[in-house]
C-alpha cells in the first residue's frame, strides 16, 4: 500500500494551486482560500512520482553539497557547477574546471572573502545587462550576508543580492537580478509584476524551482 505524502497546506488570495518541495523536504502546497482540503489532497495524490522525485533531489544534493572546508577533496559550489578544492602553492584562489585551487594556508574565511569578490563582480555586471534591456535605474548595489533572502530593493531603489547567489548558476543570479528590478516599477508582486518579469524571462519559474530546491546552499557556507 502507497504510503500517502504528508505535507503543509498555505492559504492565500493566490488563483491556482502549487506544489513546493523546500529544502528541507517538506512539501508545502501554496493554494486559495476557495479549494478544499479534498481537492488538495487529490492533487497531491495524482503528484505522488514528482514529490518523491524532487524529494529525492534534495536528499542527493544534501548529502553531495555538506558543509564547505577548505582543504584537498572537499566539494563546492561555483557559478551552479560542483568543484573540488586543491591545494596549490598560489597567492590566491584559482578556477580552473574540475578544480578550485587555493593557497596552502587558505581557510574558509579568505575563500568566503574571495567568493564575495566575485560574487559583487559578476552581480554588477548582470545588473547593468539587465538595467539595460529594461530601462530602469537603480541608486546602489550592496551585498548581504542573508540567510533567507536571495535579493531585495529598497523603495528607494537600493538593491542588495546575497553574495551566496555565487554558488548558484548565472541563469538563476539573472532571475534574481531581474526580480529585484522588475519591483523598481513595481513595488509589489501583482499580476504587472510577474508579466513585467516573465518579459524578460519566459522560464523564470524554473528558475524559482532551482532556488528553493537547492535552498540548503546558503547554509553550507
Amino acid at each position: 500500500m502507497i504510503k500517502e505524502p504528508v505535507y503543509e497546506v498555505v492559504r492565500s488570495n493566490r488563483k491556482t494551486i502549487a506544489l513546493v518541495v523546500d529544502s528541507n523536504a517538506t512539501l508545502v502546497v501554496r493554494a486559495p482560500f476557495s479549494v478544499s482540503d479534498n481537492e488538495i489532497k487529490e492533487i497531491v495524490n495524482k503528484k505522488q512520482v514528482w514529490i518523491a522525485e524532487k524529494r529525492k533531489q534534495v536528499e542527493v544534493f544534501a548529502i553531495h553539497h555538506p558543509k564547505v572546508e577548505m582543504k584537498d577533496g572537499a566539494g563546492v559550489m561555483y557559478l551552479g557547477n560542483s568543484y573540488t578544492i586543491a591545494k596549490d602553492t598560489i597567492t590566491n584562489f584559482k578556477v580552473v574546471e574540475p578544480f578550485i585551487y587555493a593557497p596552502q594556508n587558505a581557510t574558509v574565511e579568505t575563500f568566503t572573502e574571495w567568493l564575495k569578490d566575485k560574487a559583487l563582480t559578476i552581480i554588477i555586471e548582470r545588473v547593468k545587462k539587465y538595467t539595460s534591456m529594461m530601462g530602469v535605474e537603480y541608486s546602489k548595489i550592496s551585498l548581504s550576508d542573508a540567510y533567507a533572502r536571495w535579493g531585495s530593493c529598497s523603495s528607494k531603489n537600493s538593491l542588495n543580492f546575497a553574495w551566496r547567489l555565487v554558488m548558484c548558476p548565472v541563469s538563476v543570479i539573472d532571475y534574481v537580478v531581474v526580480h529585484e528590478l522588475s519591483h523598481i516599477t513595481y513595488k509589489n508582486h501583482s499580476p504587472l509584476y510577474w508579466a513585467r518579469v516573465k518579459t524578460i524571462l519566459p522560464n523564470y519559474s524554473e528558475c524559482q524551482e532551482w532556488l528553493k530546491a537547492n535552498r540548503k546552499l546558503m547554509e553550507i557556507l
